[in-house]
């Protein structure tokens, strides 16, 4: 199973206790904005992290087409 459906199954399980925790009563806000913020920063993070990957991957690539069209 990938990362990313690992990730998003995690998530809906965090959801439904959030929904879950929401129902119950006002004692429940707290538990339920505490995973939301959770699954945001989760979010975030690994958003950042592919953001990452995709900027040096091209910066990889495009000193390596340099480094062929010098030796051309």
């Amino acid at each position: 199973m990938s990362i990313e459906k690992k990730s998003l199954i995690s998530t809906l399980k965090t959801t439904k206790k959030a929904n879950a925790a929401s129902s119950a009563g006002p004692e429940a806000a707290h538990v339920m904005s505490k995973n939301r913020s959770k699954v945001i920063s989760k979010i975030q993070s690994k958003v950042v992290s592919k953001m990452q990957s995709k900027v040096i991957s091209k910066r990889k690539s495009k000193i390596v087409s340099k480094r062929a069209n010098d030796r051309a």
